[in-house]
């Protein structure tokens, strides 16, 4: 009966019904909009989970119940209500918030902070778009180092700042994130010139896709200094609004014949341009060899100096937040961000970034295994370096000694070391 639609339960019978021995009668209770909030606080710490949770996502429940359920052991409670929290903020009153707004925030604060990414992802989609979210919470999702909990903020709230976005690219995150960011609606010039900065292809890609997003003209030459071998920015920067002449014809040099003609048929371009990127096309058809556009990826694009020059305006981002260090370079390794991993391999060891891109180039074990040993990377640490980043076969891969250690002497590592830095020298003297 105490379940029925419209059966009026009194404060008393409810008050009884709090340490019923059956969870099925106090799951009933706390499902129910009607009740006193005293006795819905008082669920908060049933023993049963199925109990907490029907209380989680009870918008009659008070929010002084949410903030035990926001420290709850069960991490379904916390993710119910991080998620019915979430889209009730908007909803409530100028009074209601006045009066439990402290209450509310704490709730939301915890939630943010919660060790699992789950509870944190449920919070993030709810407050995403809602202007009027606390700002710190927002800001403590956007930080998120859980890809699924910060990219929905940095991609839709807007309640983040250009500084906040600015802040969380100086902390180097990982290219969803990025990506994220440069996916916003109308992304502000500096923030532009941040992402381009990283280096980082995915987001300078998704950047460029992004036709509300500001790009001032020499952060776009930057762009186009190393786009003749990222052919992923080729279409994208062809179609770039508000594209001048001295881009366009920049642009022509290094891309397909197909582009150079939607170039031509631009808007925005000039007559005496477009006559002189119709001459290019032409040019390109009359060649012997009846080839046209841009050469066969080169395997080795990524280690090309102007990718390897942008990687080093990274490193010197991620040395200024006190993240070049192994383990974030383990990360990136993971993410076969290989410019930049050679870029900072290159910072710690006190190497030429040459001399590692030519141990990666040459998929070299024992190179691979002297230049994580002169960046201070254990033995353990060197096997992922070979494997992901200078592509060495599984059974050519040095492992660690019996014990531990580098399966080599020190004489026989800067052997290496100085080897391929006599192989760097020498290509640059013949260059």
């Amino acid at each position: 009966m105490l379940g029925l639609s419209g059966q009026r339960v009194t404060y008393e019978q409810a008050r009884a019904l709090l340490d019923h021995p059956d969870p099925a009668v106090r799951l009933t209770l706390a499902a129910r909009d009607d009740l006193e909030p005293e006795i819905l606080y008082f669920l908060a710490r049933d023993p049963d989970t199925t109990v907490r949770r029907a209380l989680a996502v009870n918008a009659a429940a008070p929010f002084k119940a949410s903030l035990l359920l926001a420290s709850d052991e069960s991490e379904d409670v916390r993710h119910d209500l991080a998620d019915r929290v979430g889209r009730l903020v908007p909803g409530l009153s100028q009074d209601q918030q006045a009066k439990a707004w402290r209450t509310i925030h704490q709730v939301l604060t915890l939630l943010a902070r919660d060790q699992l990414p789950r509870v944190r992802r449920a919070l993030a989609e709810a407050l995403k778009a809602l202007p009027d979210a606390p700002h710190d919470v927002v800001f403590t999702l956007a930080m998120d180092t859980e890809a699924s909990v910060s990219a929905p903020m940095l991609e839709f709230s807007p309640v983040l700042t250009d500084e906040d976005l600015q802040a969380v690219i100086l902390a180097s995150p990982m290219t969803a994130q990025l990506a994220a960011i440069s996916r916003r609606i109308n992304v502000g010039e500096e923030v532009s010139n941040a992402i381009v900065g990283t280096g980082n292809v995915d987001a300078i890609t998704a950047l460029l896709k992004n036709a509300s997003a500001q790009i001032r003209e020499e952060t776009l030459d930057a762009i186009i200094d190393a786009a003749p071998r990222q052919a992923s920015w080729h279409e994208p920067l062809v179609h770039r609004p508000t594209l001048n002449a001295r881009a366009a014809l920049r642009i022509a040099e290094f891309v397909a014949d197909s582009f150079i003609q939607n170039l031509a048929a631009r808007t925005d371009i000039d007559t005496e341009t477009a006559i002189i990127l119709t001459k290019i096309v032409r040019e390109k058809l009359r060649r012997e060899d009846g080839k046209s556009g841009l050469a066969p990826d080169d395997p080795h694009a990524a280690l090309a100096e102007d990718a390897l020059r942008m990687a080093g305006r990274q490193v010197d981002t991620l040395a200024g937040a006190g993240k070049l260090n192994p383990a974030y370079i383990l990360i990136l390794a993971a993410e076969g961000v290989t410019p930049l991993v050679v870029a900072s391999l290159a910072r710690l060891a006190d190497l030429p970034v040459k001399a590692v891109a030519e141990v990666v180039r040459a998929a070299s074990a024992k190179g691979m295994l002297a230049v994580a040993w002169a960046a201070d990377f254990s033995a353990e640490d060197a096997v992922q370096l070979q494997v992901k980043v200078a592509r060495v076969t599984p059974d050519a891969v040095i492992k660690p000694r019996a014990g531990g250690g580098f399966d080599s002497t020190e004489a026989e590592l800067e052997w290496q070391l100085d080897m391929f830095k006599d192989v760097a020298e020498g290509k640059a003297a013949v260059s």
